[in-house]
């Protein structure tokens, strides 16, 4: 499952990144406490970076659907039975006491030394801040403490999507401070609050939380822009701006933001100009089709040679692998887009789509095509074949990315080329910009 979570995840996100792995214990019983804003695409997620074996929970009304309760069970999946399912009469058809069942085979799971997955806010969906936290991990907890398992830590992690709906966008895992269960000696209904709102605690740490979505948009964008403007003119082997730089910058601006409130009215003013310039800015790059990235770039000879000579060998030898990874991948890929994008009530439905069903036609199609291809040449050149798919897939996704950036950068190089002007008074803005980014935040309390 974890090597099909990781094909799925690299083939619809560009990037996931994590920070903080060496948190995570290394043989003790671990709660992974998560906060869950994609659907099943934050199973794999914790799937793909967890190094040891570990039980999910999932909410028992999955189980009513044939099909996926059947796979859900194959694979070990626990059913939990939330408030609303038992009190809706009997939404996930079974009674509530069925939980000390499932209770059961998780702390059986953690005295082996697992790992146990759980969504302590008990709902998925597009929420700009955590949802209020439910009760069951702390129980959870103290109940697989009491029947003797030694040594357990709930370990919060969370995860931030820049565009969870968006193929080809970025994923950043960051896991918290464990929690130490021995340190709570007691497990009465006080000590489960407490235990909850350390975890709520936990979570807010390592997540995004603001009041609206809209500002959670309006901070998220400032926070791209900010990122790319200190990161100069990197290679185009290298992607934009990690997004854990991003997030870093997002909390900087938060905490600006709240102190710039009570600042006097010249740093307000000041703020509100830097904005109006940065706004101007970036309507001067759109219009010339610029990346921030770009800017700063040289427009000598030797270095537009340089980027050809560079990148040549990378587009001859790669270009025919990532035409064949795209040949044999362009139909299933976009079927699974379509079917994904007919219809949806929350961003976290597309992602989780694409990628279900884009496993099933891509499986459905290496069958039909390999088939093809065994009939027409034989066994041996459909195995190649068969190999040479998932290979030239990655290809595909990596030197498309690659090409485009290139192209973009040969694109500015003439363009500055021919307007020199162009590029020294975008040059000249952006140090204003930087010079400015820092001194607001200085004059805020607070170093960038």
């Amino acid at each position: 499952m974890r090597a099909i979570a990781g094909v799925a995840l690299r083939w619809f996100y560009a990037r996931v990144d994590v920070d903080g792995l060496e948190r995570i214990p290394a043989r003790s019983p671990v709660l992974l406490a998560v906060n869950h804003p994609n659907s099943l695409v934050d199973a794999l997620v914790i799937g793909l970076i967890f190094p040891r074996r570990m039980a999910l929970t999932a909410k028992a009304p999955l189980f009513n659907n044939p099909v996926v309760g059947a796979f859900l069970r194959a694979v070990g999946v626990v059913p939990l039975i939330r408030a609303r399912d038992a009190g809706a009469g009997g939404a996930a058809g079974v009674d509530a006491r069925r939980n000390e069942q499932a209770f059961n085979a998780l702390n059986s799971a953690l005295a082996r030394g697992r790992g146990v997955l759980i969504f302590p806010e008990g709902i998925t969906g597009d929420h700009p801040s955590l949802a209020p936290l439910r009760t069951g991990a702390a129980r959870l907890a103290f109940q697989a403490r009491d029947s003797g398992v030694r040594d357990l830590y709930v370990l919060p992690i969370g995860l931030t999507f820049e565009r969870k709906d968006a193929p080809r966008s970025r994923v950043f895992v960051q896991v918290g401070d464990p929690i130490d269960i021995a340190e709570w000696p007691t497990s009465d209904p006080t000590a489960v609050a407490a235990l909850t709102a350390r975890i709520d605690q936990g979570l807010r740490a390592v997540t995004l939380n603001f009041p609206t979505v809209e500002d959670a948009a309006r901070a998220s964008t400032l926070a791209s822009t900010l990122a790319r403007l200190f990161r100069g003119a990197p290679p185009v082997s290298q992607p934009h701006a990690p997004l854990e730089e991003q997030v870093e910058i997002t909390r900087r601006i938060e905490d600006v933001r709240s102190r710039l409130t009570s600042a006097p009215s010249a740093i307000q003013r000041r703020t509100d100009e830097f904005l109006s310039r940065l706004s101007r800015f970036n309507d001067t790059l759109a219009r010339h089709d610029l990346a921030i990235e770009d800017v700063e770039i040289a427009i000598d000879v030797p270095s537009g040679a340089r980027l050809v000579v560079r990148e040549s060998p990378v587009v001859l030898i790669a270009g025919p692998f990532a035409a064949w990874g795209w040949l044999n991948h362009v139909l299933p890929f976009n079927l699974a887009r379509v079917i994904a994008m007919r219809s949806f009530e929350s961003a976290a439905d597309p992602a989780m789509r694409t990628i279900v069903s884009g496993l099933g036609l891509v499986l459905l199609f290496y069958v039909m095509q390999g088939a093809l291809v065994w009939w027409l040449f034989g066994g041996i050149a459909a195995a190649v074949y068969w190999i040479s798919l998932p290979v030239t897939a990655d290809v595909n996704f990596y030197l498309r990315a690659r090409l485009s950036r290139v192209i973009r950068r040969a694109r500015t190089y003439f363009l500055f080329r021919r307007q020199p002007a162009l590029q020294s008074q975008l040059r000249t803005e952006l140090e204003w910009l930087k010079a400015e980014a820092a001194a607001i935040a200085a004059d805020a309390s607070f170093s960038v």
